[in-house]
């Protein structure tokens, strides 16, 4: 099959633009400020709140990061599949069925299946940014760059939080508190809590009504 049949038939499969309502956020901003995170060995994951919060955002970012300690502190799911999960029911259950995006998350457990590679907080959040503001559209370039946006300003949090991208690293320093396990499911929550937050921050506002779509 060539190039040019492949996709033709993957454009007659998109659903018509013109009966679709796309997320859209306004312009990103790669330069915008990054508030200052200490690694911690604390549980704590509580975020001081921001200036730019508006009212109800808080408890969208507490239900998230509650959902994805539940899924993975009463180990139904595992790292990046607890944080796609809770994103999946919050912020996209109209767009999303949220069992067949954690199946897509379950390869991300641990480091890429427990090979302690990139960490599954990392992976999982990028998947959950796809889900909220990938594109589904072919040359939908706003959608790119809003995508790459957030993950690149994600990423770069991710790394002042915990000051490794590494599984391996992570664990390790994690074992040697005593505590592996409990502070992974805490940074787990946190950084889902973080992402959530930026998010919103940023504009996002088509929350879970599926009469919206």
């Amino acid at each position: 099959m060539s190039k040019i049949t492949r996709f033709i038939l993957l454009s007659t499969a998109l659903p018509d633009a013109s009966q679709t309502s796309p997320t859209r956020l306004k312009p990103l901003d790669p330069t915008m400020p990054i508030t200052p995170a200490t690694p911690t060995t604390d549980t704590s994951i509580t975020d001081t709140p921001s200036a730019s919060t508006r009212p109800g955002d808080e408890e969208i970012v507490r239900q998230v990061g509650a959902l994805a300690h539940l899924y993975y502190e009463d180990g139904q799911f595992s790292c990046a599949e607890a944080i796609v999960r809770a994103f999946a029911e919050v912020f996209t259950p109209h767009r999303f069925d949220a069992g067949s995006v954690t199946r897509l998350a379950t390869p991300f457990n641990g480091g890429f299946s427990e090979l302690q590679l990139t960490c599954g907080m990392l992976t999982g959040g990028l998947l959950a940014i796809g889900m909220v503001t990938g594109r589904e559209t072919p040359g939908d370039e706003e959608s790119k760059e809003q995508t790459y946006t957030l993950t690149q300003i994600y990423h770069q949090r991710f790394v002042e939080e915990l000051g490794t991208t590494s599984c391996k690293e992570l664990l390790t320093r994690w074992k040697e508190q005593g505590t592996s396990k409990t502070l992974c499911k805490a940074h787990t929550q946190r950084m889902c809590e973080r992402l959530a937050k930026l998010i919103l921050q940023i504009g996002f506002h088509e929350l879970g009504d599926a009469s919206d779509s």
